[in-house]
């Protein structure tokens, strides 16, 4: 094999692994999905603390992750079954969100109850745990734009710290809707303009 036959094998190879890379982050359904769970989570348990329904909170914090973990199976968990082929960076990073998640049902139900700190922080450490998945998503996706937009979730944790209010939960809501589902539109977005190209 001659130096020229050997540029083009490692040219072959780079465009391969280009073109794979380019459509690992298929579409950004994952994100906007569990960014409009986590808005209705926020949303109806702020709401029922704001209305002094304290009772009503934990057994709707249970409620709702339990039913956002199955919505999260049939859809998310579902279409990836249906695939015949899965990239690795695809793979890694489904499993950097269900760490993530783990960690997060973690923080929410387990350490509260050990007194480990208070209810109120709690939004500032899924804060901090939802920025690192979206900056390491960026970083195996190769897209630069989630490494931006993960800036968002760690502000919103020092606002949520700093601030005392009763309306903190518009913070929070504000970091998920900019952290989470503008990357899911915007991700949509470049898989419909890569699946146009093929198509034309």
């Amino acid at each position: 094999m001659n130096h020229d036959q050997i540029q083009q094998e490692i040219s072959i190879i780079k465009s391969m692994i280009e073109k794979t890379r380019k459509e690992t982050a298929e579409s950004g359904h994952l994100f906007i999905f569990m960014g409009i769970t986590a808005v209705v989570f926020v949303l109806v348990v702020s709401l029922l603390g704001l209305y002094h329904l304290h009772q009503w909170v934990l057994p709707t914090m249970i409620a709702l992750t339990v039913l956002n973990g199955m919505l999260g199976y049939l859809i998310v968990g579902r279409a990836e079954q249906k695939e015949k082929v899965t990239s690795y960076p695809k793979t890694i990073v489904l499993y950097l969100w269900v760490i993530c998640s783990v960690n997060i049902i973690l923080l929410t139900f387990l350490f509260p109850f050990l007194k480990v700190y208070s209810f109120q922080a709690l939004p500032v450490l899924v804060s901090l745990t939802a920025g690192i998945g979206v900056f390491m998503t960026g970083i195996i996706y190769e897209m630069r734009f989630f490494r931006w937009f993960s800036i968002t979730w760690w502000v919103g944790a020092v606002l949520m710290a700093v601030i005392q209010s009763q309306y903190l939960f518009l913070i929070m809501i504000a970091s998920i809707i900019i952290g989470w589902i503008i990357p899911g539109f915007i991700l949509n977005k470049q898989y419909k303009n890569r699946s146009n190209e093929n198509e034309s």
